[in-house]
């Protein structure tokens, strides 16, 4: 059972995923690569946010998130492998484009992970409906 403080934070985490999602596919009608990519990322990190907030956990930076998530989601099978693997690849490529010499993936590809992000959101919201 949630508080309605945590229902707060779950729902502004979702609003902050959405609208992630929409600026993705913004950005990649653009052909704006670098942008669809940020967002991509950022819309499964907030998914990945509202899960934490719905067991408790506050989030403090982003580097903690993934491996919370994977224990809590993935191992534990509350959500399906797949999941893990989506944030993990978004996460990895996200960093290697800020910290490292990669460019964004073509736009091909990013359409591809727009649409992982898009069921990413779909699934969370559908978990949360079911709490």
């Amino acid at each position: 059972m949630t508080t309605t403080e945590t229902q707060s934070l779950i729902d502004w985490r979702l609003e902050q995923a959405t609208e992630s999602l929409t600026a993705a596919q913004l950005l990649v009608d653009c052909g704006r690569r670098l942008g669809t990519m940020d967002s991509i990322y950022h819309c499964m990190f907030f998914c990945t946010c509202a899960l934490l907030a719905a067991k408790d956990f506050n989030v403090q930076g982003q580097g903690g998130v993934l491996p919370r998530f994977e224990r809590e989601f993935i191992k534990s099978g509350l959500l399906p492998r797949e999941f893990g693997e989506r944030f993990r690849l978004a996460t990895q490529i996200q960093r290697s484009i800020d910290f490292g010499p990669k460019e964004p993936p073509t736009i091909e590809r990013l359409k591809e992970l727009l649409e992982d992000a898009r069921s990413f959101l779909t699934a969370t919201k559908l978990f949360l409906a079911k709490q």
